[in-house]
């Protein structure tokens, strides 16, 4: 069969998955390891990546094509992120709220730097902890980490710590995804 047939039952083929999985669109086991379903989607690439075929196909082939190339790269994207996002740092409003340590530096006119007990430690949310910029930068690691880009959110990380230098929970946070990233090869 010439490459043209081939990308043509190809496109067919995945535009009749209409529900299905990622892992079927890009025609790789269930569960595979990242590696096995950019080396599929690579595969793909090489075959059926819409400006291979700009010359040789008719306008609706190519339109066919191009959906289904769409289709494969969204389920690549999905298997990607699904293998990359790491479990560890959990989004921050579902974290558990913590408590504030029994004594604390209040300043007051008498003794500017003197710790003083507080009575009943409420829980409070670590998003009320923290500056607004440094939250900025946290979300946007959450964000990162969602897409899987680890390196991407250790960087945000260090900027919300750049922004709230006393905060022991972006600390942790960073740990955690820092611990990933040394994890990941």
């Amino acid at each position: 069969m010439s490459a043209r047939t081939d990308v043509l039952l190809w496109a067919q083929r995945v535009l009749a998955r209409k529900t299905a999985p990622a892992y079927q669109i890009l025609e790789v086991p269930s569960g595979c390891a990242l590696d096995v379903a950019q080396q599929a989607f690579h595969k793909i690439a090489r075959l059926a990546h819409p400006d291979l075929h700009r010359t040789t196909l008719s306008p609706d082939e190519l339109e066919l094509v191009t959906q289904a190339y769409s289709r494969a790269a969204a389920a690549y994207q999905e298997i990607r992120v699904q293998n990359r996002t790491t479990t560890k740092m959990i989004p921050i409003l579902r974290a558990e709220p913590t408590t504030i340590p029994q004594t604390a530096v209040i300043p007051t006119s008498r003794s500017p730097n003197k710790a003083v007990p507080l009575p009943d430690a409420e829980p409070i949310n670590p998003a009320q902890a923290m500056t607004p910029k440094a939250l900025i930068y946290y979300r946007k690691a959450e964000l990162c980490l969602r897409r899987g880009e680890l390196v991407n959110a250790v960087l945000q990380l260090k900027m919300a710590i750049a922004s709230d230098p006393q905060s022991p929970f972006l600390r942790s946070a960073l740990a955690e995804v820092q611990a990933e990233v040394t994890k990941k090869p």
